[in-house]
């Protein structure tokens, strides 16, 4: 249950008139500002530690799933790299027999050509 600023005014009035103003300002420090509801307990503390403790521990496995995760990730992209890297160089290699096979073949035919031209 909330009090209304109203009568905690009329308290204090109350208090600083039986009492003087020093224990009516003592009195009105000690008092929660909204009520006593709104003041926690030692066993909310404790459930909100409680509560804490189990939220690092989630976020330490989570920490640990993101690593293993990274891992797997670091591995793949290492593993597909050099899949395509032995993929490009073995077209390349390919190529490259294929067209010196061409420009042997090429100048093979070039020299018996004017090989028969010389001894004719």
């Amino acid at each position: 249950m909330t009090i209304a600023d109203s009568r905690r005014f009329e308290m204090y009035d109350a208090f600083r008139s039986e009492f003087g103003v020093a224990v009516a300002d003592t009195l009105m420090e000690h008092l929660p500002p909204a009520g006593w509801g709104d003041v926690a307990r030692q066993s909310d503390v404790v459930a909100l530690k409680t509560d804490f403790e189990g939220l690092r521990a989630d976020f330490g496995r989570l920490h640990g799933d993101f690593d293993r995760l990274r891992s797997d990730i670091d591995l793949k992209f290492e593993t597909m790299h050099k899949s395509i890297v032995n993929e490009i160089n073995a077209t390349v290699t390919d190529r490259l027999n294929s067209q010196l096979r061409w420009m042997i073949a090429l100048f093979a035919t070039q020299f018996l050509a004017l090989a028969a031209i010389a001894f004719r």
